[in-house]
């Protein structure tokens, strides 16, 4: 059985604070329809704070008690590597977890997503 829950991508996450839709999306998470997982908010935390973003920790913080948050494991690094998709390594992990955990789609901006598929990318 394929998951009904939205796998969120890094993007969504960090546009908060310049794109409307992102900052109304984020606030609305709710933890039945939205998952993520440790790789997308280490991505956000190193943009973010590039960005000089105020208030990282407590924003993510926010987001991991707002929705569910995968790990990445080793099987994932294995499936990522394996994966043929011309598409960056962090971009095959979240689709090794995406399966892992039955989840056919994402919240993404990142076309390259389209690539794969057996998922579906949907914007905001």
């Amino acid at each position: 059985m394929i998951s009904s829950i939205k796998f969120i991508d890094a993007h969504i996450f960090i546009e908060r604070w310049s794109n409307p839709r992102a900052e109304e999306f984020t606030n609305a998470l709710q933890r039945e329809q939205h998952c993520t997982s440790v790789l997308v908010l280490a991505e956000v935390q190193h943009k973010l704070r590039k960005k000089k973003v105020k208030n990282v920790f407590e924003y993510l913080r926010g987001i991991m008690g707002a929705i569910k948050v995968h790990g990445v494991i080793q099987e994932d690094l294995f499936n990522a590597l394996k994966n043929p998709l011309d598409i960056g390594i962090n971009d095959k992990l979240h689709l090794a977890v995406m399966k892992r955990n039955k989840i056919s789609t994402i919240v993404s901006y990142d076309t390259d997503f389209d690539q794969d598929q057996e998922i579906t990318r949907e914007e905001l």
